[in-house]
């Protein structure tokens, strides 16, 4: 089998013929890049190249938001907006005027409209570039104020968004066999969510859920029809695996929240791909102890970045024995083994033994490192996986 067909087994519950083994190596590749860290074999690689080097299947999820082939790919960050190449779709902001000031490793770009004005200011600071950090901080949320409310609805609801598969389409062409070219949405599952992890600091999207919240429900209505416009979408797209969602946290997303904002719309996302044969992709990476009943609830195909035990209080039979043969598992080694100062050479071999050794031949298991490998993972130990899931 090639790496795509033993992903897409596992996924549609057939058993591939090996253990699938696709760990995301952007930010340890950025990162090593950046310091001239490479292993020396490698330096002359790109990323492509150097998966075919390790054996092991592209992973093609979430994209890499340091990639700049469209020049306004991040204009709108500080909405959730995205205008990367790889896409399925296209935003245009309609009766909305920019003004974009760049100083320093900063950007911030006011907006403005019949209703008024808002600001938001993002960026990569030199520390940020040398963690790998690809997606740029908020020092400037887009709603600080009441008033900003009424703004930022003004804007979502003047959005013009259109299928554009240009993008999808080569990327499928470059990843291949390689691995499964999946259809990224957004990271944020729903309207209000985000509302919470796009638009406002945490602690007082909360504030305002209690102080303001007929505010809250109006702009949570005004951004949900561009939801429902992604839905349809992705399940038009020719992917066969779409992503939306992640980063759940039964602390932040906590279970009444979830059940009441993310449920329902994982689940009509599910309902609406599954209507047409595609298949549902979420990211949960986080602590979700008390989240696991109600993921398993929401339909979605496949978990991305499962995070277990030590890095949460989940630990991996749990997500398997939740998950069962309803949810493909994609990831379960936890970053830190791949860490010589984390974990010794003997516990890191006689961990990945125990797991390979565990779920080699089953199906709904996709082997990935969560939820990246970082920057000090040993390349060693990255060769030691691929040649244990060989030997099955």
């Amino acid at each position: 089998m090639t790496h795509r067909e033993r992903c897409m087994a596992a996924i549609r519950g057939k058993k591939p013929d090996r253990l699938p083994w696709v760990p995301r190596l952007e930010f340890w590749h950025r990162v090593r890049l950046r310091h001239g860290t490479l292993p020396a074999e490698l330096r002359s690689l790109t990323l492509t190249e150097i998966t075919e080097r390790l054996g092991v299947g592209c992973y093609s999820s979430v994209p890499d938001f340091t990639d700049r082939t469209r020049p306004d790919a991040m204009l709108d960050r500080g909405l959730g907006i995205f205008h990367h190449a790889v896409l399925p779709y296209r935003v245009t902001l309609q009766d909305v005027d920019r003004q974009v000031t760049q100083h320093g490793h900063e950007t911030t770009v006011e907006y403005r409209t019949p209703v008024g004005s808002i600001r938001t200011t993002y960026g990569l600071t030199k520390e940020m570039l040398d963690a790998g950090v690809s997606m740029p901080w908020l020092s400037e949320h887009a709603i600080r104020e009441p008033g900003d409310f009424d703004v930022v609805g003004y804007i979502f609801s003047h959005l013009k968004l259109e299928p554009d598969f240009a993008g999808y389409f080569a990327r499928r062409e470059e990843v291949g066999e390689r691995g499964v070219a999946v259809a990224f949405l957004l990271g944020t599952a729903c309207a209000i969510h985000h509302i919470m992890k796009e638009l406002m600091p945490l602690e007082q999207f909360y504030y305002a859920l209690y102080d303001y919240p007929e505010k809250v429900e109006r702009l949570t209505e005004a951004i949900t029809p561009f939801y429902q416009q992604l839905q349809e979408i992705g399940a038009n797209s020719p992917a066969e695996v779409v992503f939306l969602g992640s980063n759940y946290d039964d602390s932040i997303t906590y279970p009444p929240f979830f059940e009441r904002h993310i449920l329902p719309v994982l689940q009509n996302y599910a309902a609406a791909l599954h209507k047409k044969g595609k298949y549902l992709m979420t990211h949960p990476d986080g602590e979700n102890r008390r989240l696991l009943p109600l993921l398993l609830r929401a339909g979605f195909d496949i978990a991305d970045s499962v995070c277990p035990y030590p890095m949460t209080s989940v630990r991996l039979e749990e997500f398997r024995d939740t998950f069962d043969d309803k949810v493909t598992i994609w990831g379960g080694i936890p970053a830190t083994l791949l860490c010589p100062p984390s974990t010794n050479d003997d516990e890191f071999r006689r961990s990945i033994d125990e797991l390979v050794g565990r779920y080699a031949g089953e199906s709904h298991f996709i082997l990935g490192v969560s939820d990246m490998v970082t920057a000090d993972a040993d390349w060693d130990r990255l060769l030691y996986i691929t040649d244990r899931v060989a030997k099955g």
